[in-house]
């Protein structure tokens, strides 16, 4: 038996199928938990080692123990505020999806004037790129027929009278501004609701990975986490344009603890400019900037263009400022031809994946993605056999943050109406599950403390009711969740 102390236990999981995702100990019976910390794995016939009077035992009758999931990229207040909301995403009312429409495409102002007359109503597209308003939440934002088009984005018009036909495109400034923000009740409220949410899908680790995460949206978190509403671990990726306050604030790289700390910096040019493809030297300037700060950095990677843009500034800021296992990162990473594919090896980048997107946006995919190019997606298979690392995550609220929706995906690769988009590039169940635990870890530089179950780590746990690299591909979202522990507390139960 492993263990790194002599002290009793206060609580045992024993009679457990524990998938370990340590290479030492791969599999387990027995975990033994004293404080917020692992202090033992072993087998059952190891129980007297850490047992006294005192020590609560949890016989799991043969169900599953695995690490805390991590999900690796993700927008857990965002998340929260669609809770207040009314859900028309595609997992809950593919009705309202524009791909499933008679006509293919947004309804428009008139449209939701007649669902609702009296009220302002904005529909807001599952991207967040988009959205599409009612004619009193046009006039609360001040749009009319004489609105310019904002910066990155577009108003829709009639082709005769320029009048707006209520669907915005592109960047949402000027509606943005006018949604009254949600208050600080509201707020507590939501979270409590999307933690109990995480918590149930076992999630015990987010990473926040939103462009625009500024010095407020880092003291919000801290007030959640120092109020107790957010028992999650929260690594936060700070927003390219915030540098200068995070750096005037005292705080950089690392900064803060294992309950909430500083991820790295994300640069999405692309969005926070609303040019999809901004120049080359523009990228390179803020890649070398964060770089030179100290900081990881997160590059959205939307599509192949920026994926050339993003390697060339990797190349550049690494030869200008060598390190060893940067551990930089290329968020999305959904299309890669196998030449750019070796460019990334090269660079020593990770790629944080979100395989759940070939299950709900799968059928898009085929109609967009010429056939000889459909092998290109999400290719998580040759990523794993070039020994690149990857990370998984949902990129909640695009889709349902459920990680064992995300590992089925990753393996069968079927689509909603059961297509198979590129089944070369599937994982194993053991490997996809690797991805949304111990590098997800991994890609925060937090795997010396979770992402794993062994001895002198955190006490972050999930027990679910099978083992999901024993159950076929398509039936794993449909294993139960038993219990959830983060830091050494059962913080949820089924």
């Amino acid at each position: 038996m492993a263990d790194t102390s002599g002290i009793p236990a206060d609580m045992i999981f024993c009679n457990a199928n524990i998938i370990t995702m340590d290479e030492k100990r791969p599999g387990a019976e027995l975990v033994a938990v004293s404080g917020n910390k692992i202090i033992g794995v072993g087998g059952n016939d190891d129980l007297e080692k850490f047992k006294d009077a005192n020590t609560k035992i949890i016989d799991c009758g043969s169900q599953t123990i695995i690490p805390g999931f991590n999900d690796a990229h993700c927008h857990p207040l965002s998340f929260a505020a669609t809770l207040l909301y009314v859900d028309c995403s595609p997992s809950k009312a593919a009705k309202y999806d524009e791909k499933c429409l008679d006509e293919k495409s947004p309804p428009t102002r008139w449209e939701l004037d007649e669902a609702s007359p009296d009220n302002p109503v904005i529909l807001i597209h599952y991207t967040g790129n988009g959205c599409v308003l009612n004619s009193l939440a046009l006039k609360h934002a001040g749009i009319y027929s004489i609105s310019a088009d904002p910066q990155g984005g577009h108003i829709g018009r009639e082709p005769d009278s320029r009048e707006p036909n209520g669907v915005i495109t592109g960047r949402n400034e000027l509606v943005e501004k006018r949604i009254p923000g949600i208050d600080q009740e509201e707020l507590k409220a939501c979270v409590k609701l999307a933690t109990g949410q995480l918590l149930s899908f076992g999630i015990t680790s987010v990473q926040d990975t939103g462009w625009n995460n500024n010095l407020g949206h880092w003291q919000t978190l801290r007030r959640l986490k120092e109020d107790g509403h957010l028992p999650l671990r929260v690594s936060m990726m700070i927003g390219t344009n915030a540098l200068a306050e995070f750096q005037g604030a005292g705080l950089s790289m690392e900064s803060g603890d294992c309950n909430l700390r500083i991820g790295g910096i994300k640069i999405a040019l692309d969005e926070s400019t609303g040019n999809p493809n901004p120049p080359q030297e523009e990228l390179d300037y803020y890649a070398l900037k964060a770089y030179e700060a100290g900081f990881r950095i997160a590059f959205h990677v939307h599509d192949i263009v920026a994926l050339e843009t993003t390697l060339a500034s990797l190349e550049y800021i690494c030869k200008k400022i060598p390190r060893p296992d940067h551990r930089h990162r290329l968020e999305h990473c959904a299309i890669c031809p196998p030449g750019l594919m070796r460019k990334l090896k090269a660079t020593e980048a990770m790629v944080v994946t979100q395989p759940a997107f070939l299950l709900y946006f799968g059928e898009s995919y085929i109609d967009a993605v010429p056939s000889k190019k459909l092998s290109w997606l999400f290719p998580m298979g040759s990523l794993s056999k070039l020994g690149l690392k990857t990370a998984a995550s949902s990129d909640s609220p695009m889709v349902p943050c459920n990680p064992l929706i995300g590992i089925s995906a990753a393996v069968a690769r079927k689509t909603e109406t059961n297509k198979i988009i590129a089944p070369l590039e599937a994982v194993s169940p053991l490997e996809a599950l690797r991805m949304y635990t111990y590098w997800g870890a991994y890609a925060s530089f937090e795997e010396n403390i979770k992402g794993s179950i062994s001895p002198g780590k955190l006490a972050d746990l999930v027990v679910l009711s099978e083992d999901p690299t024993l159950t076929a591909p398509e039936s794993i979202p449909g294993i139960k969740f038993i219990l959830t522990m983060v830091d050494g507390k059962i913080a949820w139960q089924a």
